[in-house]
């Protein structure tokens, strides 16, 4: 008795497989036919899309400066120069010049990575150059700021200069004691001391110098890592991931069309099923 369910049980598999098989057989040709016609008209609007070039910049920058390079203060200049806006306002120009720029800081390296998007590459590059040159001059401090900044670097090479006299003095007073006595007396060792403090002065004071010197400059192009690329092909449309992904869904939905439809052939037609059917036309409104 269990041998012959398990024959049975079986047999309906197989019945199964062979149903499926017959399905797939019987159907082969709309589903190679169908997604590759429909792979070739994805690939044909793919090359009617307008095409996207992008220009890419490097430089060494924190989040501050991509801040910087998204305000009115830089964007409103390179819309001027370039005449970005042609048949639109200065604000809708705007709003479009910052959907083509992305600005991405590395957690790592800390470089900012500028990227501009434009359906030409000579006008894209053209645009990345133009926001460099208004940033730089937008990060340099102005009014006050820079008065005040220009105080303390004079102040600081002040002390730059007295340092360097002053250990210039002190090491010429250490070679003449060191000629004429001995090198480790308590003398010398203090002398040794002290020029050794004077150097110390002498490399923060020069630090400071270039600190502020770099505050007062802002940005420039010794910042710079990568000038911005001119790019040999766009980077949009993905023509063949288009044409891919278009047959690929194309022969899902197909095969999806013709196993529902051999399923409902296949239904043998009842009570139930006929009081379903009845309910599925309510529910869509047949």
């Amino acid at each position: 008795m269990e041998d012959a369910l398990k024959q049975a049980i079986s047999d309906e598999h197989e019945v199964g497989l062979l149903d499926l098989l017959v399905t797939l057989a019987e159907n082969i040709k709309l589903l190679i036919i169908g997604p590759l016609v429909v792979g070739i008209c994805a690939l044909i609007v793919g090359f009617l899309l307008p095409q996207t070039f992008q220009s890419v910049a490097v430089l060494q920058a924190d989040q501050g400066t991509a801040g910087l390079m998204g305000t009115t203060a830089v964007l409103d200049p390179v819309i001027a120069s370039l005449g970005l806006a042609k048949d639109e306002t200065v604000e809708e120009a705007r709003t479009k010049l910052r959907d083509h720029i992305k600005t991405n800081v590395g957690r790592v390296d800390k470089l900012l990575t500028l990227t501009v998007s434009d359906g030409s590459a000579l006008q894209a590059q053209a645009i990345a150059n133009a926001l460099l040159q208004q940033t730089y001059l937008e990060s340099r401090p102005k009014g006050s700021a820079r008065a005040r900044l220009g105080v303390q670097l004079e102040e600081a090479r002040t002390r730059l200069e007295n340092a360097r006299g002053a250990s210039v003095g002190v090491l010429k007073r250490l070679e003449s004691y060191v000629s004429g006595n001995s090198p480790g007396s308590a003398g010398g060792v203090e002398m040794a001391r002290g020029y050794a403090e004077l150097l110390s002065a002498t490399g923060a004071a020069q630090g400071q110098v270039s600190t502020l010197e770099a505050q007062l400059e802002g940005l420039t192009d010794a910042q710079l890592v990568q000038a911005p690329t001119l790019a040999q092909k766009p980077n949009q449309p993905k023509k063949g991931l288009i044409a891919i992904g278009a047959a690929v869904a194309a022969g899902v939905a197909l095969l999806l069309f013709i196993f529902i439809r051999q399923g409902f052939l296949n239904t043998a037609p009842s009570e139930k099923t006929a009081a379903k059917v009845l309910r599925i036309r309510k529910s869509l409104r047949l």
